[in-house]
């Protein structure tokens, strides 16, 4: 074998390769589902739960909400010399739901964060002034917060079709600062979605959850026990039929 021949088949072996790792999840399931050309030699029947299986993997793969979040640095009273400390929290939040409409999705989400809790802070403070221990933090419901500030738009042409909730952490007395960490979990459902059954959502009989944390970003959780989110307050939005202001879109030039 000659040298050119050996470097042909190496970069042939290199485009398998790149081609392997760049296929997108729909092309690697359309590649391999029930009626892909791969498997259209096995003739035998498809039993009903593997059809319903992959139409609920399809599903997930056209309409599965996506997350994204602001970061903001701040900062907040300290003890130590410089009177401040910086940190970092989750400034905004941006929920897109693709294929969503209105009247015709079911919407109900759950969200939990850290907050600073400011009153033990501070009673710390007041115990010692020169304290340099992190702000304490404690989990709580942050979903009503984000709602009171949130917007739906429609998600720009040039990036899908579907609905876009955005919003920022609105502050109060209970909430004097974003949390630096935020669990979401959310029950999606369009028509098509539906057909699956009256408990099947995108995702799943629980639907989506996300974590968000500023070491690992944004996390799409699996079957992970999520303890805090199934005791939160679970706000519907939608039951496809009603609608709450919440999921009315509004034009945004």
């Amino acid at each position: 074998m000659g040298p050119i021949t050996i470097l042909i088949a190496g970069l042939g072996v290199l485009y398998l390769i790149a081609w392997f790792f760049q296929q997108k999840p729909l092309q690697a399931f359309l590649a391999n589902c029930c009626w892909s050309k791969q498997r259209a030699r096995d003739l035998g029947p498809v039993s009903p739960e593997a059809q319903q299986q992959e139409l609920a993997q399809l599903y997930r793969i056209l309409y599965a909400p996506k997350v994204s979040v602001e970061v903001l640095n701040t900062t907040v009273y300290s003890g130590d010399a410089s009177g401040i400390r910086n940190i970092s929290v989750i400034k905004r939040l941006t929920l897109d739901l693709p294929g969503a409409e209105p009247h015709s999705t079911y919407l109900a989400l759950a969200m939990i964060g850290d907050p600073i809790d400011r009153d033990t802070w501070h009673e710390q403070l007041k115990r010692n002034p020169y304290s340099t221990a992190k702000p304490p933090r404690l989990w709580s419901e942050v979903g009503k917060y984000w709602l009171e500030k949130s917007q739906c738009t429609w998600i720009p042409h040039r990036e899908g079709q579907g609905l876009r909730l955005q919003g920022d952490f609105a502050m109060s007395s209970s909430l004097s600062f974003p949390p630096a960490s935020v669990s979401l979990r959310v029950y999606y459902r369009t028509p098509l979605t539906a057909l699956l059954g009256d408990g099947a959502f995108v995702g799943g009989e629980r639907g989506v959850a996300f974590t968000i944390t500023q070491d690992d970003g944004i996390i799409t959780l699996r079957d992970d026990p999520t303890p805090g989110l199934d005791r939160a307050r679970h706000y519907l939005l939608s039951d496809q039929q009603q609608c709450s202001s919440y999921l009315q879109p509004m034009w945004r030039e």
